[in-house]
């Protein structure tokens, strides 16, 4: 991995350079972006992007195929190998000057790692456990402390924000331009993608009105080619499960998520319900949800009335 990890190429003159450069070393990171696009379309062993024009090319790739759910999972890809290649360096000498290099407000002593309280707020939304929530932390003068498993996913949740602004901030209408000689392959890699995926809509007995807001939310971003945090795929799961769902159609629901493997989310799903464990677990209750950022309820008036989300699917029901 280049080091910088954020020279990424987000103006068309200079990913122009590169696309119609007749260098051997450009047309290799051509072929490279190409080959890392179609293996994550596929959901094949990963392919490691190892320096920063081949990872911004398909960057620009991605956003010529504009599928929100195909950018889900290159970011996730991504931000789970930023956070390995800080586990992995975070013991050499080179680690504080490279965390310094990027502009992190933390301060490390032996291996203890205190973080800017702004830096952490604006990053630990996403990620479950009370280790990331605040009210648990110790704050000295605008610092939290934390081991290097917390701060890595606070970086790696930092580095999908940095790439995802990146991406926002190309114009389509520029990479389609400067991709235009791509332009037949782009749309085979877009078909390809469409066929690989499909989206959940409850039918039968199941009514989708009869789901609480939240449950309605990690739906629609499973949908939208999110990745929803481990609380809300647990809450999911075990809704579904109580709610009269097979398994399997559990299993279907999780299958537009972007880091969706079918026989890890078949255990984990047979594991949440018993089938494999003995015990049923049960979705956790509402306050859980709101303590860790993943409550929806807006101006629900029945959500005000309920303290689970299985009351709200009941109390609709008889309605």
């Amino acid at each position: 991995m280049n080091e910088t990890y954020f020279d990424i190429i987000s103006k068309k003159e200079d990913i122009t350079k590169i696309i119609n450069s007749n260098r051997l070393d450009d047309r290799k990171r051509l072929i490279d972006a190409e080959a890392y696009i179609k293996n994550l379309i596929k959901h094949e062993k990963r392919l490691v992007i190892n320096d920063n024009k081949s990872l911004s090319v398909a960057l620009w790739f991605l956003k010529c195929i504009d599928e929100p759910q195909l950018t889900s999972r290159f970011l996730i890809d991504q931000r789970d190998i930023f956070k390995n290649y800080i586990i992995n360096i975070s013991k050499e000498d080179k680690f504080l000057d490279y965390i310094k290099g990027l502009g992190i407000p933390v301060i490390i002593e032996n291996n203890i790692y205190k973080i800017n309280l702004s830096f952490f707020i604006s990053y630990n939304k996403r990620i479950s456990g009370y280790k990331y929530r605040l009210v648990y932390q110790d704050i000295d003068h605008g610092y939290i402390t934390v081991d290097i498993e917390v701060f890595s996913n606070i970086m790696r949740e930092y580095i999908v924000s940095r790439l995802l602004n990146i991406y926002n901030s190309i114009d389509k209408l520029d990479a389609l331009d400067a991709m235009k000689n791509y332009n037949n392959k782009i749309e085979s890699m877009k078909i390809e993608f469409k066929d690989s995926i499909k989206k959940y809509t409850p039918s039968g007995k199941i009514r989708w009105d009869n789901f609480p807001p939240c449950i309605k939310a990690y739906i629609n971003e499973i949908n939208d080619g999110g990745n929803p945090a481990h609380l809300a795929r647990l809450t999911l799961a075990t809704f579904l499960h109580h709610i009269g769902m097979s398994n399997e159609e559990i299993v279907k629901v999780f299958s537009g998520t972007a880091d969706f493997e079918e026989n890890s989310a078949t255990y984990q799903v047979n594991h949440l319900t018993g089938k494999i464990s003995g015990t049923e677990y049960s979705p956790p209750k509402c306050d859980t949800l709101r303590s860790n950022h993943l409550c929806f309820m807006d101006d629900d008036p029945l959500c005000r009335q309920i303290k689970h989300p299985l009351q709200y699917y009941i109390k609709k029901r008889l309605h």
